[in-house]
């Protein structure tokens, strides 16, 4: 009989929490390049299961838990709070960014023409 996709789910979770223990086990970060290669995932078939609402669950799961890790090694390993943080900055462990975004702020834009010499054109 074959498996549901419920199933199928369920059973990719339970491989991605055993590569999460393993590298855990190892005292190395759980690379999102690591899991895929520990699923024998290409990049356009992972592509395809995060589009997936079921399968796209567990790897939004798999994203959230390499946060809390790099998180967690930020605020409890000194020394670290660097590399975590630009792991960080990668859209696939979160997209951080340093400041909260200036929306609606005037910016100004000034144009110096000295020295461009006569009759220039913008």
């Amino acid at each position: 009989m074959a498996k549901t996709r419920r199933q199928r789910a369920a059973e990719l979770r339970e491989r991605i929490e055993a590569y999460f223990e393993k590298r855990a086990a190892q005292g190395r970060f759980p690379t999102e390049a690591g899991l895929l290669l520990e699923l024998g995932l290409g990049e356009e078939e992972y592509g395809k299961m995060r589009a997936d609402r079921l399968f796209g669950a567990e790897f939004e799961r798999a994203r959230l838990a390499r946060m809390d890790w790099l998180e967690n090694q930020m605020v409890t390993e000194s020394g670290r709070a660097t590399g975590c943080m630009n792991a960080l900055k990668q859209e696939k462990n979160g997209g951080y960014a340093d400041r909260a975004a200036q929306a609606g702020r005037e910016q100004k834009l000034v144009i110096c023409l000295a020295g461009v010499g006569a009759g220039a054109a913008l």
